[in-house]
């Protein structure tokens, strides 16, 4: 009985020493990074060259700086831009032709830590916003906005078939739903790690 309580104080002193020495700076491990810690930051990628810079000639956000045009899709009469502005994502959809009325005009800030947003897809978590088209287009835009990835859900009426792109971007072209385009926006590594989700 003697030697079965000298075993309990004995492990009761090793492990009250071993929490002593982590709470007083032993060996702790480091938190397991979140998703968004894994792939680069949107405003850390490198800015795109716009056609007529759409841009300059549309009200954004303004409140953290210039805007920054990372992708951009041409899909049937328009252009899907995205953008950064600070810690914010932007798209902007023009009329091919005519750059200087925007249909679609959103922003969001990305959601300021883990617990803020919603995890649809990988890289999250997103913040989210969408919008109809001003201009009779039909044209509806959803908004899925990280720090480090954006995932714009663009339909139109008729065909949203991708003609062309440029930047950081992927696209996903629903077979079943010829009038959607999903459009990915980041790194090499978030949009293939969203693309495959999808």
């Amino acid at each position: 009985m003697a030697k079965a309580i000298r075993k309990l104080v004995i492990g009761a002193a090793l492990s009250l020493f071993s929490m002593a020495c982590t709470a007083t700076g032993g060996h702790n491990p480091s938190p397991t990074p979140s998703s968004a810690d894994r792939f680069t930051p949107l405003n850390r990628l490198k800015p795109i060259d716009l056609d007529g810079d759409p841009l300059s000639e549309t009200e954004t956000f303004h409140a953290n700086g210039t805007p920054k045009a990372i992708g951009e899709v041409r899909t049937g009469n328009y252009r899907v831009i995205a953008y950064t502005e600070g810690s914010s994502c932007g798209i902007l959809v023009v009329d091919a032709k005519s750059s200087k009325k925007p249909s679609i005009n959103l922003v969001s800030a990305w959601p300021k830590d883990d617990s803020d947003g919603i995890r649809r897809y990988a890289a999250g978590p997103y913040s989210f916003a969408s919008g109809a088209g001003s201009d009779g287009s039909h044209s509806r835009a959803s908004l899925y906005c990280s720090e480090s990835a954006m995932v714009i859900e663009y339909s139109a009426k008729g065909n949203a078939q991708a003609f062309g792109r440029q930047g950081h971007v992927s696209i996903k072209e629903r077979h079943s739903a010829p009038e959607s385009l999903v459009v990915i926006v980041g790194s090499d590594a978030a949009r293939k790690k969203i693309r495959g989700q999808i």
